[in-house]
């Protein structure tokens, strides 16, 4: 059994409190958000480690939809919040070019331990292994939310992309949102039971080719709002409204569903369903059934079931449900993670085949390693690695399992191969939501910059109200110089909830590079919102940018600056900054050196086997001329992606072989 963790860290007048997920200074309670105190927790607990960058994204967000100025915004907010200046450090420290560490002085003092936490370990099988969260856990890998990563279908991947006929097939479709259902049990405690219940049924009405079903992340923005129905739908851009409410009392299961027209809220269809507890798999596919009959759509419902990777047992799937409502309303501090970690147990000892309940234990261990430290953290990830293993012998076959090892395939060099595996796995079912998110990146990172377009389109179609689609459509549309539908869907997105950052930033390179409208001002105005939102723009470079927008030649000799002194540009996780200034500036050669200090702080870059995230540098600075500039021709080739090219015959946008032995982009 892992050895508890200390609750308390004191030091100065800082005391972290690991139990309660709390940072208090001088005796206050400070704002950390989640995210940030999960970055604190994995530094305090391994004082004086230096963490490398993608350590850190690996360890809390799982490298997934992570930008670069996220981390950096996280340190900030820990640097405030422990009253720290960045200049001078005093226990949270950048090491530029490789990562932070925390280092405490010498009154430091842990606490004593908080109670050991019961977790029954079941036992683990001969052949470990297994894999992850499948379409009902999206949210776990997008929030990030992010979320989400996205799945789609074959016709949606293979070029050519979307065309007017596709378009007209989706808008001739039946279009649907499963809006989340109303808690109406006395305790008011099945809240976790409704969703699941909506979700599952969204899931199922997702299987026909003959209905557009709007994805969860959408239907589920305006749970507890209380708007009109009429103006969800035409937020959701839907003909038609699933609601209904779930009561539960002891075993008894009641269930009301109601069809409704978008366009005057008028009633199509109502049902009740009176069930035992036993009956919930029933009920969601008779009332998935029953819904594509009102809607004249044949409808071959896959359950919850062996097939899915899921589980017949009703306690462990009621167990599933409690699980992922924590990780839909990411509830991710020490409390809920120890939760999380308690249910998966049960389930898998509750079915030991449920594919997903061990997935669901796997990505548990990992959170609550992260909360640890120390020993107790090493033996989290080592139980973690043991049941990933489980599932990759129980259920080979898996998409998530097919997924992991195209991952593996991408790190070994062997690029061709891990797309194609990718490819296999988006294939494989429905759009949905994180299937092809890797595929999208893989591709992305290959130059394949219209297909990845097309998929992004494709998903936003299911997800309107998703601003993270939103988002990686400005960055896409911009890499492939469609500068125009970046600046439309940037207001579009400006509509969605969320973070602007990475949207204002795009748009303000953009408008550096003269590819909007607006002026000075706009420039000015964008720059501001910038400063506003992440206190990591406050660099010294970044400030100066700020008092010479309207003079070229002196923004460049602040990127040369920032390019001999990195600790003036704020260090080798800005570079992107120093890149993209100046290729929207239009000098390449200061361009492509700001790009060769950013690809070569990448984990993997010198040996060949950096992972797909990184590769998005390449193609994120399309303004000055940068992809026919000689050194970008080098890193393609030290990167491995002009021998991807040369062995595929699938060459990136705008680019293509030169003779035998040479190629050029433009």
């Amino acid at each position: 059994m892992p050895q508890p963790a200390p609750r308390n860290l004191a030091f100065d007048d800082v005391v972290i409190d690991f139990a309660g997920r709390r940072l208090l200074r001088g005796g206050v309670n400070q704002a950390v958000e989640p995210k940030a105190f999960a970055v604190l927790a994995l530094l305090a607990g391994s004082p004086g480690r230096l963490f490398a960058r993608d350590e850190i994204l690996d360890a809390v967000w799982g490298h997934r939809h992570v930008t670069q100025g996220v981390l950096n915004r996280i340190m900030s907010l820990l640097r405030q919040a422990l009253g720290e200046d960045a200049q001078h450090p005093h226990v949270l420290h950048t090491v530029h070019g490789s990562g932070y560490r925390l280092e405490l002085p010498a009154d430091a003092s842990f606490s004593e331990p908080a109670p050991a936490w019961p977790l029954p370990r079941p036992p683990i099988a001969a052949k470990p292994a297994r894999r992850r969260w499948p379409w009902l856990l999206a949210a776990l890998l997008v929030v990030g939310l992010a979320a989400t990563g996205w799945l789609v279908r074959k016709d949606v991947l293979d070029p050519p992309s979307v065309t007017r006929d596709t378009a007209s097939a989706l808008s001739a479709r039946p279009s649907l949102a499963v809006l989340p259902f109303a808690d109406l049990s006395q305790a008011g405690d099945q809240e976790y039971l409704a969703d699941g219940l909506a979700e599952e049924i969204l899931n199922q009405l997702a299987q026909s080719p003959a209905l557009r079903v709007v994805g969860r992340t959408s239907s589920f923005s305006f749970k507890g709002a209380a708007e009109d129905l009429r103006a969800i739908g035409s937020k959701l851009g839907v003909a038609y409204l699933l609601e209904g409410s779930v009561r539960k009392e002891g075993d008894d299961l009641r269930v009301t569903a109601q069809l409704v027209r978008a366009d005057d809220g008028s009633h199509l269809w109502s049902k009740t369903y009176a069930r035992q507890l036993r009956d919930v798999f029933a009920v969601q596919e008779e009332i998935a059934r029953d819904v594509a009959q009102a809607l004249s759509v044949k409808l071959d419902v896959a359950t919850f079931n062996r097939e899915q990777g899921g589980t017949t047992n009703v306690e462990a799937y009621e167990r599933f449900l409690r699980w992922r409502s924590i990780v839909m309303l990411e509830l991710s501090d020490f409390q809920h993670d120890r939760e999380r970690l308690q249910l998966a147990r049960e389930m898998v000892a509750l079915d030991p085949q449920c594919v997903l309940c061990w997935d669901a234990l796997a990505g548990s261990l990992g959170s609550m390693a992260q909360e640890v430290g120390g020993t107790q953290s090493e033996q989290l990830r080592a139980e973690a690695a043991q049941v990933r293993e489980h599932i990759a012998a129980i259920a080979p076959g898996s998409w998530v399992a097919k997924r992991d090892r195209s991952n593996a395939l991408w790190r070994q060099g062997k690029r061709a191969e891990a797309i194609a595996l990718a490819k296999d796995v988006v294939d494989s079912a429905p759009p949905g939501k994180e299937r092809a998110w890797d595929y999208a990146y893989m591709i992305y990172a290959m130059g394949h910059l219209d297909e990845t377009v097309a998929l992004v389109e494709q998903v936003r179609a299911v997800e309107p109200r998703a601003l993270f689609l939103s988002r990686d459509l400005q960055f896409d549309y911009t890499a492939a110089r469609r500068y125009e539908e970046a600046e439309a869907e940037y207001q579009r997105g400006r509509e969605l909830e969320g973070s602007q950052l990475s949207p204002d930033y795009v748009a303000f390179i953009r408008q550096l590079a003269g590819k909007r409208p607006g002026g000075a001002q706009e420039l000015e105005g964008l720059y501001r919102r910038l400063l506003q939102q992440d206190k990591e723009f406050a660099t010294p470079f970044f400030r100066d940018l700020g008092t010479r927008l309207g003079d070229r030649e002196a923004m460049l000799a602040l990127v040369r600056k920032a390019l001999a002194d990195e600790a003036y540009g704020g260090g080798a996780d800005f570079a992107y900054v120093w890149t993209n200034v100046a290729d929207a500036l239009g000098d390449a050669d200061l361009a492509v050196a700001g790009l060769r200090k950013e690809l070569e702080r990448a984990q993997g870059f010198k040996e060949g086997a950096m992972a797909q995230f990184p590769y998005v540098a390449f193609w994120n600075s399309p303004y000055s001329g940068l992809r026919a500039h000689p050194g970008y021709k080098q890193l393609l080739i030290e990167a491995g992606v002009a021998d991807y090219w040369r062995q595929t015959g699938r060459w990136g946008d705008g680019c293509g072989p030169l003779g035998n032995d040479d190629f050029q982009c433009r």
